[in-house]
């Protein structure tokens, strides 16, 4: 005969000491209630612990389980009261379990919460608490009336003192943190979801995409450029680089965008910046060439090929009476350079435009007709444009994302400034995911200085700040630094100097300290002194647990958040089965996709 093992014998017991545990609770609570109604009622509440639980014999009769007690009143009262103390009990337990959860009960994460030298929650409301946001609608949203939801005025950050955390849509923000940090699901994800207007986001993987699109296209038309197909959706939008450029201004815009594909910016080449404005001019000579002629992205990229091959644009520029005065004599003096200095301007032209070899890269700048994108009609539909790149092979097309979010950007500046109040209104959101790793922005600086004040939040989302200063320099990485009003740093950094430089932006608090001494009798001094020590010592800002940040916002002492992932929303459940559709739909379209391919290959 076989015996159960020990485990399960512990386990019975276990199962066991819970069950009277729950039914000592229940008495007690059962008594209390019992009690409180016959107090009510006037009498003296007499009779053991278990006279509560005899009153549910007794349900018509509760004084049968009271015999010892005076004045027990009728059901009417006494079942009422009983109710309402068992709801109390569970009010204050809920309660406390949330106070214990938020303080950590002395876990590392209650500890970091409750750093001496942090903002209070009295600081922290003034500056970014839910009544202090809607008090500037008026001013950042003057369409909208007194009051009303936050998140058409801003965006949640999280919770810290107990307190909501909000920015203004006016505000710009940076997100640091280390890869699988949780950057997508705390913050780029719900930003998406509650932007109240357009958004342009980028991304180096479909996540974002997968969790949010099915949501924003109840909003307005959704699009994905994706000319690596890392989505693996059919249909996907096709946007022309040379739309628009028959007028210099665009065609200048589109330049600049293009140009940072070519890696002058970075700050390890010398004369960069010279490489790169000489680089700027061929292609926005080429781009306004194209234009102007009709010609397509295939054309761009045969004119990038070689200084000879321009010359075509040179000619188109000369013999068009719309060109801009001086552009033909521009590109054909590159044209007709120093062999050296051509080489190397030609070398950025040929980086910058290298991604049209590809061609899906090429199908996807090539739009057919009643294909072109319209950046003003996508702003003012509240539309949501996903721009997908790889970041193993972003050369490929990391020159074309970044033009495409030159032109929505120059798009939207001129409509903000044909606004009555010189902003767009509803404001779009610039959600820049892995933005680093895709293509360094030239226009992010200014972006991230001046576009809350026309309308454009701008978030941007980093690995590191190591990694700013490589992409776009030293000086223009300190320039992003200093815009971001709104500085959300997560756990896992791992640069000494970042650490200690945040560690110092954070600030110092006083400490005392205690020193005891013994001389060589039985005395012993005491003594105190006081001393400056860190608020948050790298060590600490390395180590941050997950799902809390450090906010650094405006003027206010630095703040520990509790960030919220995208699963505790109250539209999770529909969230996850739209992400779940959506993986199969791509799954199916990559299956199909594959098997045309092989077909393909058997005829060939």
């Amino acid at each position: 005969m076989s015996r159960p093992s020990s485990g399960h014998q512990r386990d019975g017991a276990d199962l066991g000491l819970l069950a009277l545990f729950a039914l000592f609770g229940v008495a007690v609570l059962a008594w209390v209630g019992g009690a409180a109604a016959i107090s009510l009622a006037g009498g003296r509440p007499r009779g053991s612990i278990g006279a509560g639980l005899a009153a549910f014999a007794h349900a018509n009769h509760p004084g049968l389980a009271w015999p010892l007690a005076t004045r027990v009143p009728s059901p009417w009262l006494y079942w009422p009261v009983v109710a309402l103390v068992t709801a109390a009990a569970a009010a204050t337990a809920l309660l406390g379990r949330r106070l214990f959860s938020t303080l950590g009960a002395g876990s590392a994460a209650g500890r970091v919460r409750n750093l001496p030298g942090m903002a209070s929650r009295a600081e922290l409301l003034p500056a970014s608490g839910k009544r202090a946001l809607l008090k500037r609608a008026p001013v950042i949203r003057p369409s909208l009336t007194a009051g009303g939801d936050p998140r058409q005025v801003g965006y949640r950050i999280g919770k810290s003192r107990g307190a909501e955390l909000w920015f203004a849509i006016e505000d710009s923000a940076l997100l640091v943190g280390p890869p699988r940090s949780g950057k997508g699901v705390h913050c780029v994800i719900p930003w998406i979801l509650d932007a109240p207007g357009a958004v342009v986001t980028t991304s180096t993987r479909p996540d974002n995409l997968a969790v949010t699109m099915t949501a924003r296209s109840t909003r307005g038309p959704v699009a994905v450029f994706d000319p690596q197909r890392l989505a693996g959706l059919p249909n996907g939008l096709r946007w022309s680089p040379v739309r628009g450029c028959d007028r210099p201004h665009t065609a200048m815009a589109r330049a600049r965008g293009l140009g940072a594909g070519a890696g002058w910016s970075g700050g390890g080449v010398s004369d960069g910046a010279f490489w790169a404005g000489q680089t700027e001019t061929v292609l926005r000579c080429l781009l306004h060439a194209a234009a102007l002629d009709g010609r397509g992205a295939a054309e761009l990229y045969r004119w990038s090929l070689s200084p000879a091959a321009a010359m075509e644009a040179v000619r188109v520029l000369d013999n068009t009476g719309g060109a801009a005065p001086g552009w033909a004599t521009a590109l054909g003096a590159l044209v007709d350079n120093d062999p050296r200095s051509r080489d190397s301007i030609w070398l950025g032209v040929r980086q910058s435009l290298a991604g049209l070899a590809d061609p899906d890269v090429l199908a996807a700048v090539t739009p057919g007709p009643g294909e072109t994108f319209d950046p003003d009609a996508f702003l003012r539909d509240a539309g949501t444009l996903y721009l997908l790149g790889s970041s193993v092979g972003a050369a490929s097309c990391a020159s074309l994302i970044a033009s495409f979010v030159e032109d929505i950007t120059e798009t939207a500046r001129a409509m903000a400034a044909r606004a009555p109040h010189g902003r767009l209104d509803p404001p779009l959101l610039l959600a820049l995911d892995e933005i680093a790793n895709l293509t360094p922005l030239p226009s992010l600086p200014n972006l991230m200085a001046e576009g809350g004040g026309r309308g454009v939040t701008t978030l941007v989302v980093l690995q590191s700040l190591a990694q700013a200063r490589e992409k776009w320099g030293e000086h223009a990485a300190d320039a992003i630094w200093d815009a971001s009003t709104v500085k959300l740093i997560l756990g896992g950094l791992g640069k000494v100097r970042d650490l200690d430089d945040l560690s110092r932006l954070i600030g110092e608090r006083d400490e005392i300290t205690t020193s005891i001494s013994r001389g060589g009798g039985s005395g012993q001094s005491t003594s105190t002194s006081l001393r400056r020590v860190p608020v948050m010592p790298p060590e600490q800002l390395r180590t941050l647990p997950d799902g809390l940040g450090t906010l650094l916002l405006r003027r206010t002492k630095p703040a520990v958040v509790d960030l919220t992932h995208w699963h505790q929303r109250h539209d999770a459940t529909q969230l996850r089965a739209d992400q779940h559709a959506f993986d199969t739909a791509s799954q199916h379209a990559a299956r199909a996709a594959a098997a045309l391919e092989t077909i393909g290959s058997t005829h060939a």
